[in-house]
């Protein structure tokens, strides 16, 4: 953790322990878990009261300013829920530019999946401050969510259904439509493999492939990664679409499900005519 940060953090804990608004904080992320290293950054999560929540919220750009030199971005996420929240702060001191972010869980409201998807796993040892002895009984409690893995056969329908969506896409070289639709496929095949292979109880489904997928199937994903031209994305999607129905092929059976072989070779064999080269198609 590079010291400048350490010392941002070091102030803003300071002035936030004298602040009775604030019952105290823990350690999230990469630091809770001990698996931080020299480019990590800080997560730590605030308690506090229904009654101060929206006024603490409105202070964070002020209270962040005064333990940096330069507080340069205050990016409030919004895809929480009302009682969770988290402000991206970009911050500068001297040289250096890093991120520090502000969780915020509103203590009436700790039972909220987002309040509770920020205390899983986290036990006494991850205290930052407890000024009256809240954060440790809540950390006692062992909130937390569920790890559900995605459903195979959800995954097996979003990908070949985006997969023919690209045929007009492909035919009208909406590079832009085509990308966009990438996305599901890269995004379903992630899943289909996270329903085998996940067995991390935190992180994102990046993390998660990360530490969790094999190495040669993390390769499978790459192939979605391409240049914007035609013709790569016309080879990444047929690769893409043979690699898919190798990984569930693999992922149905471990599973012990049955495979809907028709559909996939249907899909995969009218996709890749569809959208050859018009020199390379059949006559």
């Amino acid at each position: 953790m590079h010291a400048d940060l350490t010392a941002v953090l070091g102030r803003l804990v300071a002035t936030l322990s004298e602040d009775p608004r604030v019952h105290g904080g823990w350690f999230y992320g990469s630091v809770g878990r001990g698996g931080w290293d020299e480019l990590s950054d800080y997560d730590v999560v605030f308690l506090i009261d229904d009654a101060d929540f929206e006024a603490v919220a409105a202070d964070v750009s002020t209270l962040v300013a005064g333990a940096c030199d330069e507080l340069l971005i205050s990016w409030p996420e919004d895809y929480n829920s009302p009682v969770f929240k988290n402000f991206c702060n970009l911050v500068r001191t001297g040289q250096t530019l890093h991120q520090l972010d502000f969780f915020m869980v509103n203590a009436d409201h700790v039972d909220d999946w987002w309040c509770r998807q920020h205390l899983k796993s986290a036990t006494r040892k991850n205290l930052v401050f407890d000024r009256d002895g809240r954060v440790g009984e809540l950390l006692d409690r062992g909130l937390r969510t569920d790890d559900a893995r995605p459903d195979p056969n959800r995954c097996f329908d979003t990908y070949w259904f985006h997969a023919e969506m690209l045929i007009k896409y492909v035919l009208r070289g909406d590079v832009f439509k085509i990308l966009k639709n990438f996305e599901f496929l890269r995004q379903s095949h992630a899943d289909l493999l996270l329903s085998r292979y996940d067995t991390l109880d935190w992180g994102g489904w990046e993390s998660k492939v990360k530490h969790c997928v094999p190495a040669d199937k993390q390769a499978h994903l790459l192939t979605y990664a391409t240049t914007p031209d035609l013709d790569s994305l016309r080879t990444a999607l047929v690769r893409g679409m043979g690699e898919f129905d190798r990984d569930a092929r693999e992922v149905f059976a471990a599973a012990g499900l049955p495979y809907r072989e028709d559909v996939a070779a249907t899909v995969m064999a009218y996709v890749t005519e569809r959208t050859a080269p018009v020199a390379a198609r059949p006559a």
